[in-house]
């Protein structure tokens, strides 16, 4: 049998298969920026651009209108240069030999797989060892803008096993499906859009009153679909982990019905304590090695087309 020849010509590449490659990069080194700080962190630094502008408009003697109109518009200015940092990269790795490099090193600091597992695994390593301390300051990063601290502190075992596993279906969604697909969707102009949406939502939630309505609005209408595909992937993978329910996962996909953080709940099935937050780890596993074949396919589609 003769397969098509790789796709692009002197040094370009399928944005598809450079997808899947930026996924195994992630899946093997992520999370090390977190501990050894000499990684890049764009969303870090957009955080501060968007607290600065927020800073400078959202003034309190302002009216309430006065302020939703303002921020209105540094959210759409904001949107504006992602979008436009997305296209100048796309022109260098699509257009310049062997550029596509940079593409496979910069995607992975928009995804968080093994990070987000890594999170996981180590606040049920902190319950395993009866420590609700550690498992608290494991459990901090992935809830950090929806919990208050002193909520957190509150928390006892079964809490903390509950807010983990919502924790994770949320980051699914945001951290991974989410960049994915507007990926590919859009490429890179629509991977930082819904990583601009995502940062300004969480940088003004909840401090920036009016001047956040916009922000809230746009992360609303950007993170729909990739929340929908989540709960439908942690649903689907559910089928093979033992115990699993894939069908109460299922009827959690609308958004009304809890969505991604709802499905990762249901999934793991009657399970207690930190089985279930294992099998629940589980479940986000297999779903991000379906997530990975999906698009191994999808490449394969457009080769055959091609």
């Amino acid at each position: 049998m003769n397969w098509p020849s790789p796709p692009g010509v002197y040094g370009s590449a399928e944005p598809l298969f450079l997808l899947l490659m930026a996924l195994a990069v992630e899946a093997y080194i992520g999370g090390l920026s977190l501990r050894g700080g000499w990684l890049p962190r764009p969303r870090r630094a957009f955080a501060r651009l968007v607290r600065e502008a927020e800073r400078r408009l959202n003034r309190p003697e302002r009216s309430a209108a006065a302020r939703r109109q303002r921020g209105a518009v540094a959210v759409a200015a904001l949107a504006a240069l992602a979008l436009a940092a997305g296209a100048a990269a796309a022109l260098l790795t699509r257009y310049y030999p062997f550029a596509w490099v940079i593409e496979v090193l910069l995607l992975p600091l928009f995804l968080s797989q093994r990070g987000t597992w890594r999170r996981g695994a180590a606040v049920a390593d902190a319950l395993k060892d009866g420590s609700l301390i550690r498992a608290r300051e494991a459990l901090r990063p992935l809830v950090r803008e929806r919990i208050e601290a002193a909520r957190l502190e509150r928390l006892d075992a079964d809490g903390i096993i509950e807010v983990t596993i919502a924790g994770i279906g949320l980051r699914a969604a945001a951290l991974l499906v989410g960049p994915v697909f507007w990926y590919v969707l859009l490429g890179l102009p629509g991977l930082l859009l819904q990583q601009a949406a995502y940062v300004m939502d969480r940088a003004l939630a909840g401090r920036a009153g009016e001047f956040g309505r916009a922000a809230e609005w746009l992360e609303g209408v950007v993170s729909a679909p990739s929340r929908a595909l989540t709960a439908l992937l942690l649903a689907a993978s559910a089928a093979f982990v033992p115990g699993g329910k894939p069908l109460a996962a299922l009827r959690c996909l609308p958004a009304r019905r809890g969505g991604p953080a709802a499905a990762l709940a249901a999934a793991p099935g009657p399970a207690t304590g930190t089985t279930r937050l294992g099998r629940a780890l589980v479940v986000f596993a297999v779903a991000c090695l379906f997530q990975a074949a999906l698009i191994g396919l999808l490449a394969l589609l457009r080769l055959n087309i091609g």
